[in-house]
């Protein structure tokens, strides 16, 4: 019996070298530490177009002086592209590539645009540089417009002694070109037309 008793001591304490023998030490795993301003997403930035713009790739200069290049299809801007003009512009970055979702062409959409109204007189929405809106014979005054998120913003002037705040109303730009503007606010489409 007593030998039986060794030889089941002797087992376990060979079981129990062996095992600890065969434990090596845990592998931490590698952590690589990425950079905020390298983490893939989508970024508005405002800018001018570059001249080294081609058919598909945007040269694109942000407000900070760096020069992004970004894949653009015809559908994603709007007012076109032209060197030397104001954009402002929503664009993915991905690993491979910089690719744009919305840019909005701010140098095209500076001009006085015009309509007629329900009553047959004329009526004019002007987008000025530096954001100052005018309105003329509209029901509803305007007096400073922006462009976020792909939205054009257009804020009515707060009147003294008002309390309450000054009304921004949002507009979906549907259609930019060199003589048309069409903008849609909930299911209201307003079409302008360049007179300048």
């Amino acid at each position: 019996m007593r030998k039986v008793s060794i030889l089941l001591m002797s087992m376990a304490v060979l079981l129990f070298v062996s095992c600890e023998e065969k434990k090596k030490p845990a592998v931490q795993p590698v952590v690589n530490i990425q950079p905020l301003d390298e983490i893939p997403g989508i970024f508005e930035a405002h800018g001018t177009i570059g001249d080294g713009t081609s058919m598909n790739v945007l040269e694109f200069i942000n407000d900070d002086g760096d020069t992004l290049y970004i894949t653009v299809n015809g559908q994603a801007v709007m007012g076109g592209v032209h060197v030397g003009d104001e954009m402002e512009m929503i664009y993915n970055v991905t690993e491979d590539d910089n690719i744009a979702s919305v840019a909005v062409n701010l140098t095209a959409l500076q001009h006085l645009w015009s309509q007629r109204g329900q009553d047959g007189r004329e009526q004019s929405l002007e987008l000025n540089s530096g954001g100052r809106a005018s309105t003329y014979d509209m029901a509803i005054d305007y007096d400073s417009w922006q462009v976020k998120d792909g939205l054009l913003l257009l804020h009515s002037p707060k009147k003294l002694g008002d309390e309450s705040p000054a009304v921004v109303d949002t507009f979906e730009i549907m259609q930019l070109t060199a003589d048309s503007l069409v903008l849609m606010n909930g299911n209201l489409v307003t079409e302008f037309e360049r007179y300048n």
